[in-house]
C-alpha cells in the first residue's frame, strides 16, 4: 500500500464512531457454564510457584501481567488510566501495552527474547522498566539489545467479536488475496500461512487459530505454558540464567504443564460470549464505503456455515508504509506488514482508549 492510499485508510478511523457495530454490549451468557469458568481463568490472578494452590501459580518467572483482564478489562483493550500524584499534578499510564523486540527479517534478542517483561516473581529483576506515555521511555536492567534488534510498542487489542474469526472460512480470506496489485486498485494483501493455515490472530498475524492465541498469550505475558505453548519460563531465554532457575507451576492436574487443554478451551468458550451490537447508525458504512475504508476494513466475512460475521477486516496482510514501520519484523513478514485490525469491539466513544499497534493514536 503506497503512501496516498495509506491517507485514505488512516482517515477511515473518523467515520469508525458512526458505525454501530463497534459498540459494546454486554456478554451474552446464556446457559454456557464452560465460559463462566472460562471467565473466572481469564480473570485470575497468577501467583509464584510453588504454591498450595497448585492450579494458580506458575506465574512468570519473568511477566509482563498477572491476569488476562489486567490488560483486558472487560475483555476490551489497552486503556490510559490516569493517577493522582499527590495534588499538584496528574500521571497518564497506558496499561495493557508492551514493547515487542525484533530485527527487520523477524530475529529475536539473544537475551531477551521476543519481548521485554516488566515483572519478576521474587528473587528475580525484571527486564526493563518501561514508560508509554507521552512517548516510550525504555530502561534495561541488563545487557544493551543485540545490534538490528529494535523495540515496537503492541498494545492489547479488544476481544470483543474476535471469537468470531475462528468461524471465518479460509477461502474467504484467500479470495481478497492481491499481492501485486493486479485489479490496480491500489491496494495489496495477502494471507498469512502459519504451519500450513491460514493465520487470522494477532497484529502480524501470527496465530491461525484463537486457541494458538489464547496459549501464546499466557506463555509470553504471563509466563504460563499450556499443552499448545509448552513454554513453563515463559520468553526467559537460554542466557537469562537465574530465570531458567526458577521454580515452574507445572502439574499432573494440568497435562502436566501450568493449563491444561481443556482450560484454554474454556478461555475460549468466555471469549464467545464477547458479541459486540449490532445497532447503530445506518449512514455510518455509507460514508465508510465511500471513503474506501471497506476495501480493506471488509465489513462483513463469511463463515463456514454460510452465516455473515461483522468485523470489519480483511485480516490481510498489508503494507503501510514508512508511517507506520517500527523495524520489528516476524519471520516471512515485513516490519511495516500489519494485519487489517478489526474494528468490532473498539468502543470509540470510550476516551480511555488509544488506537493503532503501537497506541500512538489518542483518539479516532
Amino acid at each position: 500500500m503506497t503512501g496516498s492510499q495509506f491517507a485514505v485508510v488512516a482517515g477511515c478511523g473518523a467515520v469508525v464512531v458512526a458505525i454501530g457495530s463497534v459498540i459494546f454490549a454486554k456478554p451474552v451468557w446464556g446457559d454456557r457454564l464452560d465460559a463462566r469458568a472460562g471467565k473466572a481463568l481469564f480473570d485470575r490472578v497468577w501467583i509464584a510457584a510453588p504454591s498450595s494452590t497448585d492450579s494458580s501459580d506458575g506465574l512468570g518467572p519473568l511477566f509482563n501481567a498477572r491476569s488476562c483482564a489486567s490488560c483486558h478489562a472487560g475483555g476490551g483493550g489497552a486503556r490510559v488510566k490516569i493517577d493522582a500524584a499527590g495534588n499538584s499534578r496528574l500521571i497518564q499510564k497506558l496499561s495493557g501495552a508492551v514493547v515487542r523486540l525484533g530485527s527487520a527479517d523477524g530475529k529475536t534478542d539473544p537475551y531477551y527474547g521476543l519481548q521485554l517483561q516488566t515483572d519478576a516473581v521474587p528473587g528475580l529483576t525484571p527486564e526493563a522498566r518501561i514508560s508509554f506515555l507521552p512517548k516510550l521511555s525504555v530502561q534495561l536492567f541488563g545487557p544493551p539489545l543485540a545490534d538490528g534488534i529494535a523495540g515496537g510498542v503492541r498494545v492489547a487489542p479488544s476481544l470483543w467479536g474476535r471469537a468470531d474469526v475462528d468461524r471465518i472460512a479460509d477461502a474467504e480470506i484467500v479470495k481478497r488475496e492481491d499481492p501485486e496489485d493486479a485489479d490496480q486498485d491500489g491496494i495489496s494483501g495477502r494471507a498469512r500461512r502459519v504451519d500450513g493455515e491460514i493465520g487470522r490472530y494477532g497484529w502480524k498475524a501470527q496465530h491461525a487459530t484463537l486457541p494458538a492465541q489464547i496459549a501464546h498469550a499466557f506463555a509470553l505475558d504471563i509466563g504460563i505454558s499450556s499443552p499448545v505453548a509448552p513454554k513453563p519460563y515463559g520468553d526467559c531465554t537460554a542466557l537469562e540464567h537465574a530465570c531458567l532457575a526458577a521454580a515452574t507451576g507445572e502439574s499432573a492436574l494440568n497435562d502436566k504443564r501450568e493449563v491444561s487443554k481443556v482450560m484454554i478451551g474454556l478461555v475460549q468458550e468466555y471469549l464467545a460470549t464477547l458479541e459486540p451490537s449490532k445497532a447503530g447508525a445506518a449512514d455510518g458504512i455509507e460514508v465508510f464505503e465511500k471513503a474506501r475504508c471497506a476495501k480493506c476494513h471488509v465489513p462483513q466475512m463469511t463463515a463456514n456455515d454460510g452465516s455473515s460475521i461483522a468485523l470489519f477486516s480483511d485480516l490481510l496482510l498489508h503494507d503501510m508504509g514508512n508511517g507506520l514501520d517500527d523495524k520489528v519484523g516476524e519471520t516471512g513478514v515485513a516490519s511495516a506488514e500489519w494485519r487489517t485490525a478489526p474494528l468490532t469491539g473498539l468502543n470509540p466513544l470510550d476516551g480511555a482508549r488509544r488506537y493503532l499497534h503501537d497506541g500512538s493514536a489518542a483518539n479516532v
